[in-house]
């Protein structure tokens, strides 16, 4: 099946042409035909399959052939992070290039008052982050999602570990009743099941191909860390990227903290070096990731906010510098590169801890994976670099800090001179404060039982951590060693916490999966109760009746007064029949 097979309008199909693309993916054959039917849809597909397209293609066929009356937004598109949604709206703009279908982007790090201006144009497809969303809901008086008809939860796996639970259910809330739901997931969990319950109708199930596989032009390679030398990592991945793999490279760590040292030690180094991590603003993290694309840099170094979803084109290899939290996890983050079909390497380095994790990915492997092995005095050369860069390192970091601290002041002090020159102004042309749907203690309270649930590890782990938290603390700087068992402590704290949330007992699914019966033998119709047949009868008799509501005889059964016909009119007796 091609695009032309597929029943789609010109300006869609040349849209397809001038981006270049062929022949649909698996998931785009299978969600394509049922989204144009105005079904729900229920999609599971591994990373890097074309989902985005797969939900964006029917929508718009159906926006350009129903064209609409009023300006209101129609189409909302849910993503779980901003270069998500970022990338989404990209692609979406370039699919309706030859149509006058309007689009905007709702996510935080961006200007409020130019989205609210957009927001109130009443733009045809709308997509946002939950958090941003839900903020608009409340503070923007004119736009409101009762006219939505269609709604996609995208990465609905990920919203749903970011906490986004409640804002989900919240945003479903304010949908309108009658509207088709897309779902798409990486994984298939139980609290992602839970949601197609509560959000979708009759969805049509699509699963295409398992998340636990990685793409099929995948090499998948690992170096061993022997147990005493765990603090060889920064010297393998700084040998690495300057003797080997040199261009288009992503290197993903487990902290913030170490992604932003390998930044700073790989650019010592003369490495063309860009950083993308949760404590950078939104503009720098939209910089990183333009440069990355526009290959001003070689190499990016990420957390997982890069493990999701972001199609960067030309990513060679994939580095991980401690083995990720779950199988689950490495998929993504491998899943940066072999993308759609194309070839990939993925480089990781497993320390002694770590071995069960990639006995579970080679047992997985459709391919062999490899081991690579790196000369010792090569280490222990880049070792030796490191040492000396050291103090430049923590000169930079000290540097930093003390930048940071002085615009914090700057801050507060333009701070306190625009309030003494507004002076009472102020009070009088006071803007209203930003309302959210939840009170801040019910936030407080949600994100203390998060937090409650998340860290209730085994005796084990919270000793572990207390200590070394503890050792490290009296020290002002911390070894290679330390560095790296810290990450992969955080790492094994994630794993703890995943495994006893799935040992936890499960709750009832409000819609059980549909199962074939097994036991063969001829169908006993299940005898419904009156009340089932009242509810559900929607026969245009029954629906008379309910309108005309109660019968002479179900009032006097009901002890209700009978109804006069006439009203309140009392005819004189002059005109009553003799």
């Amino acid at each position: 099946m091609s695009f032309q097979d597929m029943n789609l309008s010109r300006p869609l199909l040349k849209a397809i042409t001038a981006l270049g693309f062929r022949q649909p993916t698996p998931v785009q054959k299978a969600c394509i035909p049922v989204g144009l039917l105005g079904k729900d849809i229920c999609a599971c597909a591994a990373t890097g399959t074309g989902k985005t397209a797969a939900f964006i293609l029917p929508v718009l066929e159906r926006l350009i052939y129903k064209p609409r009356q009023a300006p209101v937004t129609r189409v909302l598109v849910l993503v779980p992070t901003r270069e998500l949604g970022i990338q989404v709206h990209s692609v979406t703009k370039e699919l309706a290039q030859f149509s006058s279908i309007t689009t905007c982007l709702a996510v935080g790090g961006l200007d409020v008052k130019t989205q609210e201006a957009a927001l109130r144009s009443g733009p045809d497809v709308l997509i946002a982050t939950p958090g941003r969303l839900i903020d608009h809901l409340h503070n923007c008086p004119s736009f409101h999602l009762s006219s939505i008809e269609v709604l996609i939860l995208d990465e609905a796996d990920r919203m749903l570990d970011e906490y986004f639970e409640e804002q989900m259910k919240e945003i479903i809330r304010l949908c309108s009743h009658h509207r088709q739901t897309m779902l798409f997931s990486a994984t298939m969990t139980d609290e992602v099941k839970d949601l197609a319950s509560v959000s979708l109708k009759n969805p049509v199930r699509i699963f295409v191909n398992s998340n636990t596989e990685v793409a099929p032009f995948l090499r998948q390679e690992f170096i061993r860390i022997r147990p005493n030398r765990e603090g060889d990592r920064e010297a393998i991945v700084s040998a690495l990227l300057t003797r080997t793999f040199s261009d288009h490279v992503m290197l993903f760590t487990q902290t913030k903290k170490q992604a932003h040292r390998l930044h700073i030690l790989l650019g010592l180094m003369g490495l063309q070096v860009g950083e993308l991590h949760g404590n950078l603003s939104q503009t720098q993290r939209l910089e990183a990731l333009r440069r990355f694309k526009d290959e001003q840099i070689d190499v990016l170094v990420a957390t997982d906010v890069a493990a999701r979803g972001l199609d960067i084109e030309g990513v060679k290899t994939v580095i991980n510098f401690t083995m990720p939290n779950t199988v689950k996890h490495y998929v993504h983050r491998v899943g940066r590169t072999a993308r759609a079909g194309r070839a990939g390497r993925s480089v990781s380095l497993v320390g002694e801890e770590e071995r069960k994790m990639l006995k579970e990915i080679v047992k997985t492997a459709k391919t062999p994976v490899k081991a690579r092995i790196l000369p010792q005095d090569v280490i222990l050369k880049f070792r030796e670099k490191i040492e000396t860069l050291e103090k430049d390192v923590y000169a930079v970091l000290r540097l930093e800090r003390e930048e940071r601290e002085m615009q914090q002041s700057e801050a507060q002090i333009n701070k306190a001179k625009q309030q003494l020159e507004k002076g009472n102004q102020e009070k009088v042309d006071k803007e209203p404060e930003r309302s959210w749907f939840q009170t801040r203690e019910e936030r407080k309270k949600e994100k203390l039982a998060k937090a409650l649930q998340e860290f209730d590890l085994a005796l084990r782990g919270k000793k572990k951590r207390k200590k070394f938290m503890q050792d490290t603390q009296k020290k002002s700087q911390m070894t290679p060693e330390e560095r790296s068992q810290f990450e992969i402590l955080k790492s094994q704290m994630y794993a703890e916490r995943v495994t006893k949330r799935a040992r936890r007992g499960k709750r009832a699914r409000a819609l059980p999966e549909e199962q074939p019966s097994v036991a063969a033998g001829p169908k006993q119709k299940k005898k419904s109760s009156v009340f089932d047949e009242e509810l559900t009868n929607t026969s245009r008799k029954a629906l008379k009746q309910y309108r005309a509501g109660p019968s002479f005889e179900e009032r006097k059964r009901l002890g209700l007064a009978h109804r006069r016909k006439g009203g309140n009119f009392k005819s004189k007796s002059r005109y009553k029949r003799k």
